[in-house]
């Protein structure tokens, strides 16, 4: 897959994709760091720690949260289709 193809999506993007407000993708992200700094393996809802940083911002792959979003579907969570 070229890097075209799998573009980076910062917590904005991330909200649209998810259907949630992005301050809710800031807690997600919190949520997450705190169980990786507490030795706690990540859960399937849990949303990736980011694939970088560029400059202080978290950015991940539409790939990553592509996956993220499936395994919240098999938990009854809504997604928000990415044609909107």
């Amino acid at each position: 897959m070229k890097q075209d193809d799998d573009p980076y999506l910062d917590t904005e993007g991330v909200a649209k994709q998810a259907g949630v407000a992005t301050e809710s993708v800031r807690i997600y992200l919190k949520r997450t760091r705190r169980r990786l700094r507490g030795g706690q393996a990540l859960r399937p809802q849990d949303l990736p720690d980011a694939d970088r940083t560029l400059g202080r911002s978290p950015v991940w792959r539409q790939s990553t949260i592509d996956a993220w979003l499936a395994a919240r579907v098999g938990r009854g969570r809504p997604r928000s289709s990415s044609e909107d």
